[in-house]
């Protein structure tokens, strides 16, 4: 690897090529200047010193190893840039059989030398240069390390794209990584730096599963072209192009992967601002849960003994009460089994995303999970995971119907399955919703039914609303033919609640355990006319199951006459579709603000979004919020309190390092915080 005569001219034309060994000039080998204090900025071997000749030779016969000025391991590179730029260029010479050597000697010399920045600089660069002389195909090239700095971008990519887009082949994921990492036009936000291995991870998942074996790219015009500043004052600047397109800053395909790396920046945002504030959390089941399912892998920690405890109880598929304590008792809470609403909320998703939901869930209107029973049920891993309307309805319905029911201490199952098929059918609800409210009857039935927790849901009904939702009641009481004073208790309660008269329970109960079968809309044929003798006889009363006697050991068994409650349905549609209205329209005496049009607003702020930005405007105008005022001024935006927080002070952290938010029940704000995020 290196040019030894008298006579040969820089490859720019001027003068001697600055790495040409001439053995005719005098060498001092009893005094080398080892430190190259004769050698100038751009040594030559013919103008260096016979002192700094002898050093320079002597490096060469001992392998290009050791420490020694860098002026040496310069002079020895600028043969091999004049050797790839010049020599490997002419048509049919040999030099480009030199071309794999040349680039596995650079690699070492750059990790021998490469911790100086200069060499560092023109080695790297001068790979590319290798690569783009090469003209072979890359079919075993591997993608090109994501180091921290995204430029330049290396040259094996650009041309690996290109022979790709050549030959209509799919781009594979690990390449398509690569084309994200070094594409300046696609921003990676926080996540994908905070938490690479993660983000790479899910990328790789998601890009896979949208593409299958890859993205295909049409080649374009423009070539991979090389600008290439050479360490020779041999040389100096040269342009180097290949004969495959140069795909990577293509418009649609950077929008395509734009878009997939926003999808996992996104579902990665609340993992990654928890390890933010968190670092010791990576690998706990509180980080788990917010991982994206494709990442939550775990099989011999934490989540791999929660989930064995999981599945060994719901292997049948049918909701199965379990001990909450137990349950409680695999998650890392701030104070044992006790769990906050953000902690409940974590432990609820983890769960889901291993297909598993379970009641009571507060995202679905009930109280955080504490000691006591809790209902485990299959979901698979789509289900929903907010309450519709009609979810909501049905729930209420359900909830208020079930504490009639068992007010006497002797629901039966028979019972209870009628009462949710009826919501069931009559509220419209999608598959995993009906799971959920069979979960939620089981659970309600598997302790004592309060009424707590149902004042907000029913203070919305209008007066038509309440008196439908008292007569239904009644007739649930009723249906057994048999009313006891611990269900009129409990129905003088719920009317309370509704804001009934409760002395209009006894007329309701009496109305709907005397009111007969539904009345005929037409003649009703008792038997078909005969020739025989005249005479007809009356139907049997249509028969209504016995009640087993109370004193009769074991659980007496109550059942619903069926026809009592669906002629109750069937007189009223009201009944059916009774809260699904409460939950999807507005008030009467409340008049919706329209949402301000895009040219109106604000633009958003420090890295955030419009309604995170219009969050902070109002938050910066006092210095101590209520949490009931802050929750009002997030709903007015559409959005979650605790998100909204942990989204600005994340925000804060980035422009300042310190949060712009604290407390809890009375949230502080950093004001001289807010003022500079907004600047």
């Amino acid at each position: 690897m290196l040019y030894v005569g008298q006579r040969l001219q820089a490859g720019n034309g001027y003068g001697i090529e600055p790495a040409l060994i001439n053995p005719h000039l005098d060498v001092d080998h009893r005094r080398p200047d080892w430190a190259g204090e004769t050698v100038g900025y751009w040594p030559s071997f013919s103008d260096i010193s016979p002192r700094a000749r002898g050093a320079y030779l002597s490096w060469l016969a001992a392998g290009r190893v050791g420490p020694v000025p860098i002026s040496w391991v310069f002079l020895f590179f600028y043969g091999l840039e004049r050797r790839v730029i010049v020599d490997a260029t002419r048509a049919g010479t040999p030099a480009r059989a030199d071309l794999p050597a040349i680039r596995t000697e650079v690699e070492r010399l750059l990790g021998l030398y490469g911790t100086n920045h200069s060499f560092r600089r023109y080695a790297t660069e001068f790979l590319s240069v290798i690569d783009l002389a090469d003209g072979l195909t890359h079919e075993d090239a591997v993608p090109p390390e994501r180091v921290a700095e995204r430029w330049p971008v290396p040259h094996t990519l650009r041309l690996k794209l290109g022979e790709l887009a050549n030959a209509g082949t799919p781009v594979p994921a690990e390449w398509a990584l690569a084309w994200v990492h070094f594409n300046m036009n696609i921003h990676l936000r926080t996540p994908a730096q905070r938490c690479p291995e993660e983000f790479e991870q899910l990328f790789l998942s998601r890009y896979s599963a949208k593409y299958g074996p890859g993205m295909v790219v049409k080649p374009n015009k423009t070539l991979v072209k090389h600008q290439y500043h050479s360490a020779s004052s041999g040389l100096g600047s040269v342009e180097l192009s290949a004969a495959v397109p140069d795909v990577l800053e293509l418009a649609a395909p950077t929008t395509k992967l734009e878009r997939l790396v926003t999808d996992c920046t996104d579902a990665l945002d609340a993992y990654s601002r928890l390890l933010g504030r968190r670092p010791e959390a990576r690998g706990t089941l509180a980080a788990s849960a917010l991982l994206p399912p494709e990442l939550i892998t775990d099989t011999t920690g934490d989540l791999a003994r929660l989930r064995a405890w999981v599945t060994a109880r719901t292997d049948s598929g049918a909701p199965v009460p379990v001990d909450a304590q137990e349950l409680l008792a695999f998650w890392p809470a701030e104070i044992p089994g006790q769990l906050t609403k953000a902690e409940a909320v974590g432990l609820i998703q983890l769960l889901g995303s291993q297909g598993v939901g379970i009641e009571p869930d507060l995202r679905f209107g009930g109280p955080i999970l504490g000691p006591g029973s809790a209902v485990l049920f299959t979901t698979g891993r789509r289900a929903p995971t907010t309450a519709s309307p009609s979810y909501t309805a049905a729930a209420t319905m359900l909830h208020l119907a079930a504490a009639v029911c068992a007010a006497d201490g002797r629901s039966s199952g028979a019972e209870t399955a009628h009462l949710q098929a009826h919501l069931e059918s009559s509220m419209d609800l999608s598959a995993g919703e009906r799971a959920r409210l069979q979960a939620h009857m089981t659970w309600l039935l598997s302790g004592q039914i309060k009424l707590t927790g149902l004042s907000k849901r029913l203070a919305t009904l209008g007066v038509t609303q309440r008196e439908s939702l008292g007569d239904f009641l009644a007739t649930v009481a009723a249906a057994d033919r048999e009313v006891t004073p611990s269900e009129v208790d409990i129905l003088t309660k719920i009317f309370k609640l509704l804001g009934l008269d409760t002395a209009s329970v006894y007329s309701r109960l009496h109305t709907s355990t005397t009111a007969g079968p539904p009345a005929a809309q037409g003649p009703v044929v008792v038997r078909a006319a005969s020739s025989r003798k005249t005479g007809y006889a009356i139907p049997a009363p249509p028969r209504v199951d016995e009640v087993k006697p109370s004193g009769t050991p074991g659980r007496s068994q109550v059942r619903l006459d069926s026809a009592a409650i669906e002629a109750k349905l069937a007189e009223t549609h009201a009944v059916s579709m009774l809260l699904g209205s409460i939950f999807t329209e507005e008030p009467d005496d409340v008049v919706a603000t329209p949402a301000p049009k895009a040219a109106d607003a604000p633009p958003p702020v420090a890295g955030l979004d419009t309604a995170h930005s219009a969050l902070l405007r109002v938050l910066v105008t006092r210095a101590r919020w209520s949490r009931a005022d802050l929750e009002a001024e997030c709903a007015n935006l559409s959005l979650l309190p605790d998100g909204a927080l942990d989204t600005l002070n994340e925000a804060a952290y980035d422009v300042t390092g310190d949060p712009v938010v604290e407390g809890d029940n009375l949230i502080d704000i950093n004001t001289d915080v807010a003022a500079e995020m907004l600047t």
